[in-house]
């Protein structure tokens, strides 16, 4: 497959899609284990009583932790992953086989912290898709919007992110 005008159509066709996921009960394990990973040493992160003395219910997440995961359950087996560790599956429904895809950016804008035991869900939204001609050839410019709640509706997070197909 090919970046093209019939791919652009296929994408553009499902802006406005959403599809939720439940991320399920974020654990000061998973904290922990996300801070250390990333070598934050701050003790909200990692320590319960220090973040009980600032004023939270637990350890608190770091900020970019939740669109930093790329896999919240248990994952997939390694041959079914791309070369770049992923699916492939940011364009459900769309056959992009034989597409590389790329990270092309991201904003963060940030609501309220997540802190261990809240229930989080992600929905993400499908919301633009254009192409534009560079240096190696076409590449199309798909815009997703993650949206992140915890089980009260309160938002946590948004994230706006950028994907490059070529």
């Amino acid at each position: 497959m090919s970046v093209d005008e019939k791919l652009l159509a296929d994408i553009r066709a499902n802006i406005g899609s959403t599809r939720r996921a439940d991320l399920g009960e974020i654990t000061a394990l998973h904290i922990r284990r996300y801070a250390l990973a990333i070598g934050e040493d701050d003790p909200l992160y990692t320590d319960p009583e220090y973040a009980r003395s600032q004023g939270h219910a637990d350890v608190v997440a770091p900020p970019n932790m939740l669109p930093s995961v790329i896999e919240w359950g248990v994952g997939h087996p390694e041959g079914e992953l791309n070369r770049d560790g992923t699916t492939g599956e940011h364009l459900q429904g769309v056959d992009t086989s034989g597409v590389r895809t790329m990270g092309g950016g991201e904003t963060m804008t940030f609501h309220r912290p997540v802190v261990a035991g809240c229930r989080v869900t992600q929905t993400t939204t499908l919301v633009d898709a254009t192409m534009r001609e560079g240096r190696s050839g076409p590449m199309i410019i798909v815009s997703y919007r993650n949206e992140y709640h915890d089980e009260h509706g309160t938002g946590l997070m948004t994230c706006d992110r950028t994907m490059l197909l070529r």
